[in-house]
């Protein structure tokens, strides 16, 4: 006689890649919205719709997971960076500021971050060694010279300032000498940067 009470549950397969990738994204829609002090593990576990046990197995903590997503938002800096010393300025400035350039978005989410961890000891400790790491020793490296590594700090102070301007200056409104005035402008001070010895 077989039992008409017991359940047959199918199991469902895990995707551990999935399961991690959910988390991920999740958790950067969250720490993109709110500050990092604010944001709780078991949200960003709702958010995905996993079992907060699942963070800390894939990524041992919200600062593990935080560190994570501070390293797979935006693209390598110096992508746009490295190349010609002579064309540096020009180069850079459009692709911050030219409404065409599609990694003005990745560059403007990375800096959304970093704002909003400012306020916290242990995410804003993490985002500053990310752009030590990957943007500032680099870059330090590509210029040389005694004062590298103070005109590479100025230098991420410039560019991530002008990302946030430009929505106000060049948003998609603006005029279209705002827009080709603001590159040049741009263009020249960063090339001074580089040429300066």
């Amino acid at each position: 006689m077989i039992d008409t009470n017991v359940q047959i549950t199918q199991s469902r397969p895990r995707n551990a890649a999935a399961t991690r990738a959910a988390i991920l994204d999740a958790a950067r829609a969250r720490f993109l919205l709110e500050p990092y002090d604010q944001v709780g593990v078991r949200q960003i576990a709702g958010d995905a719709g996993i079992d907060a046990a699942l963070i800390c197995r894939y990524f041992g903590g919200k600062e593990d997971l935080f560190a994570e997503v501070v390293g797979t938002t935006g693209k390598d800096p110096m992508e746009i960076i490295a190349g010609d010393r002579n064309t540096f300025g020009i180069r850079v400035a459009r692709a911050l500021l030219d409404p065409e350039e599609q990694s003005l978005r990745e560059a403007a989410e990375f800096i959304n971050l970093a704002v909003r961890s400012t306020m916290s000891p242990v995410a804003g400790s993490l985002v500053r060694k990310y752009i030590e790491a990957r943007f500032i020793r680099p870059f330090a490296t590509w210029l040389g010279g005694p004062k590298a590594i103070d005109k590479a700090w100025l230098t991420a102070s410039i560019l991530m300032g002008a990302t946030v301007m430009r929505g106000i200056h060049c948003g998609p409104n603006a005029p279209a000498e705002n827009k080709e005035g603001a590159i040049a402008e741009l263009a020249s001070v960063l090339q001074q940067i580089v040429d300066d010895e």
